[in-house]
């Protein structure tokens, strides 16, 4: 249970708050300082600007009070009579008065108004003068940092609450990815877990979900592992009886009924072998793997040979696409065979007859790819990735007419795991196309 004053919501709504709160009151700090009347002594350049304004503009003549009015955009050259000064509008006769007091030129803001001077030529006064705007915040005094340093300060305290939001998500998001592919190393939520927040308990639930479902996992394969041993003796009991009524039956008037029963007991034994194979895959890890050098292309033509006599049962042939030259990876043959083996037998069982498969082998970068491809009906793009999953099946009534179960797949899809490759399928239109790929040499993570 999250406390109140550790909520995330609180959280988030107090820092917003402090932000604007920062934000218009540095806002008006910082207008109010800008507005703010100062006099300084000019810069040289700041002279030399008003110098060359004297020899190149056009003065405004200082005839009445209303100076003001004919102010354009920008700097404006003001020329005032010796004898009229006391005729200028007031800020202005102000800055006269300080500059002759101080006895130098000036450069100051009064009243909203930046003034350059004044410089005396013959029987004139000359002072530069401007309206305030933002171009010359950047000029006066450094009075462009405060609003500088203020987009800064907000930018960090937002850049930090970001992070400190998304940072844990992007972790969690990562670690359910991993689990959703059969990883249950949640060690990467470790830090997140400590939170007081929302978040550190978003984080411990997936933790514990985690954990259940890696007992769950472990139960389920348990008792795949448990049944399927507990099936192996009734049915070699089974089997010592069929060939006992064999025996018995010297006229073979039960031929049939017991090729009948032999049928199927072959089929349950080789189902129970088939989740025994799973379930001991499941538990191997990359370590135990039997790793040895061997030139691809060879254990290719050796297991496609070994396929021969299926093949022509079915009359499929074989259109095989690899390169000439010699492919040695470093992989645990056994179980790559297997793998191949799975996927081809698959392939010629669902091809239609007189149809020909293709097998072809790509090398790209550092992986090979091993493709075969049917002609047969292919499966729905809705249940591309689902086929690899034990006991999933597109057609039940097709696959089991085929002889098949659903654990063909999974099992290639875990021999792939284990030398850090995957398997591809997609539908070839027409046919299906499944892409066995694994690294050339495998290196234990």
């Amino acid at each position: 249970m999250v406390r109140w004053y550790r909520s995330l919501f609180l959280r988030i709504f107090l820092w917003f708050w402090s932000v604007v709160f920062i934000a218009m009151f540095t806002a008006v700090l910082t207008g109010l300082w800008i507005e703010d009347d100062y006099l300084r002594e000019a810069t040289p350049s700041e002279t030399l600007l008003l110098v060359r304004m004297i020899e190149r503009q056009r003065p405004v003549m200082v005839e009445d009070r209303k100076l003001w009015r004919r102010i354009r955009p920008g700097w404006n050259l003001v020329a005032a009579p010796m004898d009229m000064v006391s005729q200028l509008p007031h800020d202005l006769e102000e800055f006269v008065d300080e500059a002759a007091d101080r006895s130098q030129v000036l450069r100051g803001q009064n009243d909203g108004w930046l003034l350059v001077g004044p410089i005396r030529r013959g029987d004139y006064l000359y002072v530069a003068v401007s309206r305030i705007g933002w171009q010359s915040i950047l000029e006066d005094e450094g009075r462009w940092m405060l609003p500088a340093a203020m987009v800064l300060v907000v930018t960090i305290l937002c850049f930090v609450l970001a992070w400190s939001l998304t940072r844990p998500i992007r972790r969690l998001q990562y670690a359910v990815k991993q689990l959703g592919g059969g990883d249950f190393d949640m060690s990467v939520l470790k830090v997140d877990g400590r939170r007081r927040d929302e978040i550190g308990a978003l984080t411990n639930e997936v933790v514990d979900m985690a954990a259940s479902l890696q007992r769950l996992l472990h139960s389920h394969q348990q008792l795949l592992r448990d049944v399927s041993h507990e099936l192996r003796s009734p049915l070699t009991r089974l089997q010592i009886a069929l060939g006992i009524a064999r025996k018995k039956d010297t006229e073979n008037r039960l031929g049939a009924e017991h090729a009948r029963i032999e049928r199927a007991v072959t089929q349950v034994d080789s189902l129970i072998g088939q989740m025994l194979d799973l379930a001991r895959l499941q538990e191997q890890d990359q370590h135990q793997l039997q790793l040895s050098d061997g030139v691809v292309q060879e254990h290719l033509e050796q297991w496609l040979a070994d396929a021969d006599l299926e093949m022509a049962a079915r009359q499929v042939s074989a259109a095989i696409n690899w390169p000439a030259e010699p492919i040695s990876a470093m992989w645990d043959w056994l179980l790559i065979e297997r793998a191949f083996d799975n996927l081809l037998r698959n392939a010629i069982r669902f091809a239609p007859e007189g149809s020909a498969l293709t097998i072809s082998l790509q090398h790209q970068q550092d992986e090979l790819v091993i493709n075969i491809r049917d002609r047969g009906p292919g499966v729905p793009d809705d249940q591309l990735t689902r086929i690899f999953d034990a006991f999933t099946q597109v057609d039940t009534a097709r696959d089991h007419a085929a002889g098949g179960y659903g654990i063909g797949l999974a099992l290639v899809k875990r021999i792939a795991e284990l030398h850090g490759g995957r398997v591809i399928a997609t539908n070839a239109m027409p046919g299906l196309s499944v892409s066995l790929v694994i690294p050339i040499i495998f290196s234990e993570a």
